[in-house]
């Protein structure tokens, strides 16, 4: 394994600690109309989008930036608003869409509602403008699975995860799927006051807010929460539109005796550095099945050769060739799970797989099975693969190993030996060890992934040169 040079290193730390000065002050205090802290989404080419939801008292919305270091109020951008409802109290979704940053460099903000700055005595939050393509050394993090509570609206794991990927100098964080349990729903997703059984699980105080005001997140469609809301919560507009992408809902009707339905149809592309991202949709709703399963009825909507996700990524890869490109989607190329297992309509010839591999993808992110896996190449020009999903959602056990599995952890809560694994992996003996990140480090063509657990510790960090 080669291991990163030592400048990068230091880079990446002093990275970790300017961009972890925007966390909130467990000791300041919003404004008590403000019901979501900050968070980013949309960080492409010398743009960001700011997020952030308010009692229905808030009659206007707008952020105030400059670069890190100076004034964070040199420049404005107005927001507009969408009614939710969390739980039974009616809130204003906001965002604004902030250009004009000069890419690779710190910024910093703060969000008004008028004269009255929300964000209270906490210090403004900083964040990187994507990164240009000169620049070859950067990092991101990759998760999926996550945003789920007890009855009391805790999740202890899910906190501590959540507390190193905001201190990890990822630039940005793409999912793998499956954000908000168990539906995925406004309340499921939550705000920073209501708490309880399945409230609150990305947006209470505990979670998503100690990262999301610094890192910018690309959200990945999943099986849970095939609803509008994901579109309201992550909005892309920069990326799907200079992707040509697609980010609406659409009405999905008939295959395999399922029921005609309005689901999300979510996929694009954006560039950092040399690498090129494609976010795509590999997902299909529990409750609409018919007489095939989640995997067929995926691939019959989008991933035979006729479907529009497929032709779109088809054009895509053989129009924007990059020194590196990485793929993110739900259903996993190959999972050694009992019960969210490999999809063999997306992986092998003539597949999803073979097209990303022809086309030069290095690595795919996976979810849906919550445990983590790294997978050999399954054939001569495909891709490497990886599953995380240990988010926060409940573990699962990994349950047998296949040929191709080198790196495989799960847990089981009904086992007595609980842990389980498979390839070089030893046997975890906490749940602390299974949930986990991927933190991405980019040099040049040579890559770094570099798992994460809840406890701190990393493993199974893997070094690739795509040369």
């Amino acid at each position: 394994m080669v291991r990163p040079r030592s400048l990068f290193v230091v880079l990446l730390i002093a990275a970790s600690t300017l961009a972890a000065t925007g966390a909130p002050d467990a000791g300041a205090s919003f404004s008590g109309s403000l019901r979501r802290s900050p968070y980013l989404t949309d960080l492409v080419r010398r743009t960001v989008t700011v997020n952030w939801a308010t009692t229905t008292s808030i009659g206007s919305g707008a952020v105030r930036w400059g670069r890190a270091g100076g004034d964070c109020a040199t420049r404005q951008a107005n927001a507009s608003k969408t009614s939710i409802t969390v739980g039974s109290t009616a809130e204003y979704q906001w965002k604004a869409h902030v250009a004009g940053l000069d890419r690779g460099t710190r910024y910093c903000y703060r969000i008004f509602d008028g004269s009255t700055d929300l964000l209270g005595s906490n210090p403004a939050p900083v964040f990187r403008a994507q990164i240009p393509r000169r620049s070859k050394r950067f990092s991101f993090a990759v998760f999926g699975d996550w945003g789920q509570v007890d009855d009391g609206g805790d999740n202890a794991q899910q906190s501590d995860l959540m507390r190193e990927i905001a201190s990890s100098g990822a630039t940005f964080a793409v999912t793998t799927g499956d954000t908000a349990y168990p539906s995925g729903s406004q309340t499921n997703y939550g705000d920073l006051v209501q708490r309880g059984a399945d409230t609150s699980a990305i947006f209470g105080p505990s979670f998503w807010t100690k990262a999301g005001d610094h890192i910018p997140l690309f959200n990945a469609q999943g099986n849970h929460g095939m609803n509008a809301t994901t579109l309201v919560n992550w909005p892309q507009d920069q990326a799907t539109a200079t992707s040509d992408g697609t980010y609406r809902m659409e009405t999905y009707c008939c295959a395999n005796d399922t029921d005609p339905a309005s689901y999300p149809s979510d996929w694009y592309a954006f560039n950092a550095g040399p690498a090129r991202f494609y976010v795509l949709e590999a997902s299909w709703a529990n409750s609409n099945v018919g007489d095939a399963d989640l995997y067929e009825n995926d691939y019959d909507a989008h991933w035979t050769t006729s479907r529009a996700e497929y032709q779109w990524l088809q054009h895509d890869l053989a129009t924007h060739p990059r020194p590196l490109a990485f793929a993110f989607f739900h259903f996993p190329l190959y999972a050694d799970s009992s019960s969210e297992g490999s999809d063999p309509f997306v992986h092998g010839a003539g597949h999803l797989e073979a097209l990303l591999g022809e086309h030069g993808v290095d690595l795919v992110f996976n979810g849906h099975a919550h445990l983590y896996e790294r997978n050999r190449r399954s054939g001569r020009g495909m891709p490497v693969s990886y599953v995380t999903g240990g988010g926060g959602a409940d573990l699962e056990p990994v349950s047998h190993c296949s040929s191709i599995d080198a790196y495989a952890i799960g847990w089981s809560y009904s086992s007595s030996t609980h842990g389980s694994a498979c390839g070089a992996a030893s046997r975890p003996t906490s749940l602390g060890q299974v949930f986990h990140f991927l933190l991405v480090r980019v040099d040049g063509t040579t890559v770094t992934v570099r798992p994460t657990n809840a406890d701190g510790h990393p493993f199974d960090v893997q070094t690739y040169d795509f040369g």
